[in-house]
């Protein structure tokens, strides 16, 4: 059953050089990058900030597992967490050794002065769900606003919405989840709680929330706690001298479609009742969590892989573990895989030889190997004008597990932005561009290639 929708006239009340939909990690650093470098930019985010899933789903620990290794951080990220840093500290965080995280209420406040800052125009309270195409460009999008639907002309426009949104509307082709069957790892729904003893928890400088931690996995793997969510892991955020926890990252909704509102809808209501079983469970079996209280749950489900828009260059799993070189090379990171099990089974070793087919995948830093991310995989087929980054780039599934890492999401974006303005400035397509020109402003921006 189907209905036509009558054609209407919609306004265009904004034209600018780069258009960047998706105000993330991959947004901030694509909309920051092509400013710096002299295009006039608008950036449009659905939600009310900025930050994506560090705000909007409490993932304030952005790179863990960088923490204890000789790898650092980067370009426009750097920047980001470096004046965060000096502004905010440890966001009253007392745990001891260990690794920076941000507070997402405080990075909201400042993500809206540094992204300003560099001359973007932001637009909050922006969906964006369609798109007008013309000779193989996008010549605008369509934001779905209060007052209806309006446009805007751009001349590039930039995906990092995380689900390819404006790749998807446009027709171009994707990939979604694992290859056999599109399963998608599951979607997590964190939460804030208050009311534990920090004193208790801190006793000795000694970190007995990551001994909560282990001892709840060893309960997970024995089979004894008898809760009904599938998780092995309960990772927690920061620690505050008030007794509050930032997050607890331990919902799991399995077999969701993160394209899907019926499944959205379905995971976060499953993921809410997920949270008052943990809840008290917390209470009854975690030493200091005796007068737990909810605080807050996140505004919106996270999710860790949905779309991946197929571009000139699909980075494979296999690219990754040879350390494969690329000559249009615009991001290089630490190699590391992080794969929650697809269906809630954990048969497997959580190795990558597994390719994700079985349990889950966990593979930490252990040396100094790196993987380079080419600029083809941002260039999706067919359409001259538009740039993908963050988490919906061009790679297999299992690759992708290694490329959704925050601050790598931002390097894509930086790299996207850059060849943006590089561009508009040339009046060339990003596709025409040259790379050894993006790959020497990219370093004079910071970026380690």
């Amino acid at each position: 059953m189907t209905i036509t929708i009558p054609s209407k006239s919609v306004k265009i009340f904004k034209e600018t050089d780069v258009l960047v939909v998706g105000g993330g990690p991959a947004g901030i650093g694509a909309a920051v990058a092509a400013a710096r470098s002299g295009a006039k930019v608008v950036l449009l985010e659905k939600r009310a900030f900025l930050g994506g899933n560090i705000t909007a789903s409490y993932v304030e620990t952005c790179n863990h597992f960088l923490h204890g290794t000789s790898f650092g951080v980067s370009g426009i990220y750097a920047d980001m967490e470096n004046g965060y840093k000096a502004q905010f500290g440890r966001s009253h965080d007392i745990r001891p050794f260990d690794p920076h995280r941000f507070s997402s209420e405080y990075l909201k406040i400042y993500l809206d002065e540094f992204v300003s800052a560099a001359g973007v125009e932001i637009f909050l309270h922006s969906f964006v769900n369609d798109v007008v195409i013309s000779s193989g460009n996008i010549d605008c999008v369509i934001i779905q606003s209060k007052q209806g639907a309006v446009a805007i002309r751009a001349k590039t426009i930039i995906d990092c919405t995380g689900d390819g949104d404006v790749a998807f509307a446009a027709g171009a082709s994707y990939d979604i989840g694992r290859d056999t069957d599109n399963l998608c790892q599951p979607g997590t729904v964190n939460f804030r709680i208050i009311g534990v003893d920090p004193e208790r928890l801190t006793k000795d400088g000694v970190d007995v929330l990551r001994e909560i931690s282990k001892k709840y996995r060893e309960d997970t793997r024995a089979g004894t706690t008898g809760l009904t969510c599938k998780r092995r892991d309960i990772p927690f955020g920061r620690l505050t001298a008030n007794g509050q926890i930032s997050y607890v990252n331990y919902t799991a909704a399995y077999n969701i479609d993160p394209t899907d509102f019926r499944d959205l809808t379905r995971g976060e209501m499953e993921c809410r009742s997920y949270i008052l079983e943990i809840c008290e469970y917390m209470r009854k079996n975690f030493p200091g969590f005796e007068k737990v209280e909810l605080c807050s749950i996140a505004p919106e489900i996270g999710f860790r892989d949905s779309r991946r828009i197929r571009g000139h260059y699909m980075l494979t799993i296999d690219d990754m573990e040879s350390g494969k070189r690329f000559d249009d090379v615009v991001a290089v990171f630490p190699r590391f895989y992080d794969m929650l099990s697809l269906d809630g089974n954990f048969t497997g070793k959580g190795k990558v030889e597994g390719k994700g087919f079985k349990g889950n995948i966990l593979e930490h830093i252990k040396d100094d190997r790196t993987f380079e991310v080419p600029y083809r995989c941002l260039l999706p087929v067919g359409l001259d004008n538009l740039l993908v980054a963050g988490r919906c780039i061009s790679a297999d599934h299992v690759a992708e597990s290694g490329i959704r890492a925050i601050s790598l999401c931002m390097y894509t974006g930086q790299a996207a932005g850059t060849a943006a303005a590089m561009g508009v400035s040339s009046k060339q397509s990003p596709g025409e561009i040259s790379i050894e020109k993006l790959q020497n402003a990219l370093r004079i921006g910071g970026m380690d290639i």
